[in-house]
């Protein structure tokens, strides 16, 4: 199985203020690895020191429990619909450029006010493409963390009922 690694940029409370090797508060970001889908973790986003910033590579676990069963399969599908929704983002943006491009050339160089109007609602047809693959990256991302949620209540019953 091939490993990816990435972490998004959400960030959460800092609620157990750890700090860095800086001693500075920690962030908590989320890995998106094929290990470790949805897990939180503390890292150092460094200092400034002059005109760059020194990383002291701090790391910790947030979340103390990998996810497994269910939720893993679940985390790991959902994260590759946002990758792939990201990317046809991506992909419809640049789209909207060329044609936004392709717009003003058409506008500058011909009266033809009918190939302008067409370019214009291409261009139309893209934005709202892009607003609602923004939309559902949105949902997914919110399905996400009340997964991650759900895991950590149902381990807290499990541990609770394991001391009981």
């Amino acid at each position: 199985m091939a490993h990816s690694s990435s972490s998004s940029t959400i960030e959460y409370k800092n609620d157990k203020s750890v700090v860095c090797n800086f001693n500075r508060l920690a962030n908590i970001v989320q890995a998106w690895t094929d290990d470790n889908p949805g897990r939180r973790f503390y890292s150092c986003k460094g200092r400034r020191v002059g005109n760059r910033y020194d990383s002291c590579n701090f790391f910790d676990w947030y979340d103390e429990e990998k996810p497994h069963g269910w939720q893993y399969v679940a985390l790991l599908g959902a994260r590759d619909v946002m990758r792939k929704h990201k990317e046809e983002i991506k992909i419809l943006r640049n789209k909207v450029r060329e044609l936004a491009i392709a717009s003003e050339r058409i506008g500058e160089n011909l009266t033809d006010s009918k190939q302008t109007c067409e370019a214009c609602k291409a261009c139309e047809e893209l934005e709202k493409e892009v607003l609602i693959l923004n939309e559902r990256s949105t949902v997914y991302r919110n399905v996400l963390i009340a997964s991650s949620i759900g895991l950590t209540m149902v381990l807290g019953v499990f541990v609770g009922m394991m001391k009981w």
